[in-house]
């Protein structure tokens, strides 16, 4: 019997102090921390790489067309803007041949081009038709849109910012992130050679000079749980204590049982 108690008492120990380790601590949560290695600029600004996009299939492209004359678009006014108005005209989606098409205008070729060389190819193309002097073209993205999965929020979403980056994708999803594994949020990115994956460390502020701070059109964003979660413990101090209690009274009950034989 005497074995059996410290048996027991050591197994208390150790489930204390198994708990109290394992609880979530404030570095977990804490998004964008101090740290030493933040690049700053000559001017004490946060250097950023923020990567230029380029055109995907099934993008769809908003074409704004502003004239001094005020020229009708006519059949085009379904497919792009006209001056300052942006809710008319419902852009053109990009095909899987890589183009878009135009009536009046027929195809041309965006897919692997940035919105500026877009902008460049559509403007050829107008030029051909509607006079150059006094029209103005300007090419752009409807909005960026990215996937979210896991413990920060599940879905689609779409932001009519031009700029969007995983504080602003976070803040979207409105999910609490109180379990979601910060340091390692894995970013799964479509190029125009391929996709690739990175990981990084929202808990670090030098995540401002990463590239994949920015989000870009297609992104998703997975951020798994943390071990805790799985383990259904070490949320707070009250959750840790409640853990223990439970696992004292288990253990008590069954020492109890035992000693009465």
């Amino acid at each position: 019997m005497f074995y059996f108690k410290s048996t027991l008492t050591k197994s208390l120990i150790l489930l204390i102090l198994f708990n109290l380790f394992s609880c979530i601590s404030l570095k977990d949560v804490q998004l964008i921390q101090p740290d030493k290695n933040l690049k700053l600029d000559k001017k004490g600004y946060i250097e950023f790489d923020k990567p230029e996009y380029h055109i995907q299939v099934n993008d769809q492209i908003l074409i704004n067309v502003a004239t001094s004359s005020g020229e009708s678009m006519g059949i085009l006014s379904s497919f792009i803007t006209a001056g300052n108005n942006t809710t008319s005209g419902r852009g053109v989606y990009v095909r899987q041949d890589g183009n878009i098409e135009l009536p009046r205008i027929g195809k041309i070729k965006l897919e692997g081009l940035t919105l500026e060389e877009a902008r460049k190819a559509v403007q050829k193309e107008f030029y051909k038709i509607y006079d150059e002097k006094g029209t103005y073209i300007d090419v752009n993205l409807s909005g960026i849109e990215y996937t979210i999965v896991g413990e920060a929020g599940q879905g689609v979403f779409r932001s009519i910012k031009k700029k969007v980056t995983l504080l602003d994708a976070f803040a979207q999803s409105g999910s609490n992130h109180i379990y979601a594994d910060l340091k390692n949020v894995r970013i799964i990115r479509s190029e125009s050679d391929g996709t690739k994956q990175v990981y990084v460390d929202l808990t670090k502020e030098t995540v401002m000079n990463s590239e994949y701070y920015w989000v870009q059109n297609n992104d998703i964003i997975v951020v798994n749980p943390r071990k805790q979660k799985i383990w259904g413990i070490g949320l707070n101090p009250l959750s840790v204590v409640t853990t223990i209690m439970g696992a004292i009274a288990t253990i008590l009950g069954v020492y109890l049982f035992f000693d009465r034989l």
